[in-house]
């Protein structure tokens, strides 16, 4: 069962997962085209939140990696790379015949997964919220945001996103990590179905707050 769940959340995160163009239309509004062809407004507020990231509270409590987590998972796309615990989590680069993601990372006591995906263009924090709301939609019909923060994570600002949604009739949620320099772009997400993920949680959290950049 661990096996085919971690399929579908694969595929499916790694579907969505793909970068989108961004380009004007004519009367200067921009919008995000997809690899399928299907286009969205960047600005449109019935597919995302309202409110704007700017308006979001900063997490006031400082988030570091555990001493625990001793070992370095580096992109080999740009200068990040996540500290993981050897004892609780396994990992594996992507095949040969794949673009996305950069590693795949599980819980070995089970229930718990997660993804590095990277890519070697910049993108503003401002419009990560929006892009990855998007995304989120493009995988669950009934997905919403349940939290949405900056956190400063080992002397890095980046933002920190939860999700809910149903995928192919599983309830899954995401809890992500959102980083961005001038070298590329970082998207580390952890998951896990509804029905477990209080219970694993703060690995969860521990397992995010190895994303270091380097």
């Amino acid at each position: 069962m661990n096996k085919i769940f971690f399929m579908i959340c694969f595929l499916t995160i790694s579907n969505i997962a793909k970068s989108q163009t961004k380009a004007l239309t004519d009367n200067g509004k921009e919008v995000l085209l997809f690899d399928n062809g299907t286009w969205t407004y960047l600005q449109d507020s019935s597919s995302v939140n309202s409110t704007s990231i700017d308006s979001l509270t900063l997490n006031k409590n400082k988030f570091t990696k555990t001493s625990q987590a001793t070992f370095l998972v580096k992109s080999t796309s740009f200068n990040v790379g996540v500290f993981i615990n050897p004892s609780k989590w396994a990992f594996a680069s992507h095949k040969d015949n794949e673009k996305t993601p950069e590693y795949r990372f599980s819980l070995k006591s089970g229930e718990g997964y997660a993804l590095m995906i990277t890519e070697k263009t910049q993108v503003d924090l401002e419009n990560m919220r929006q892009i990855a709301l998007l995304n989120a939609q493009k995988a669950s019909f009934d997905v919403k945001e349940t939290s949405a923060e900056y956190r400063i994570v080992n002397n890095k600002k980046m933002l920190c996103l939860k999700f809910q949604g149903t995928v192919k009739g599983i309830k899954l949620a995401y809890f992500g990590y959102y980083y961005s320099n001038p070298n590329g772009t970082v998207q580390l997400l952890g998951f896990s179905s509804q029905q477990y993920f209080d219970s694993i949680q703060k690995e969860l959290e521990n397992f995010l707050n190895g994303l270091v950049e380097i």
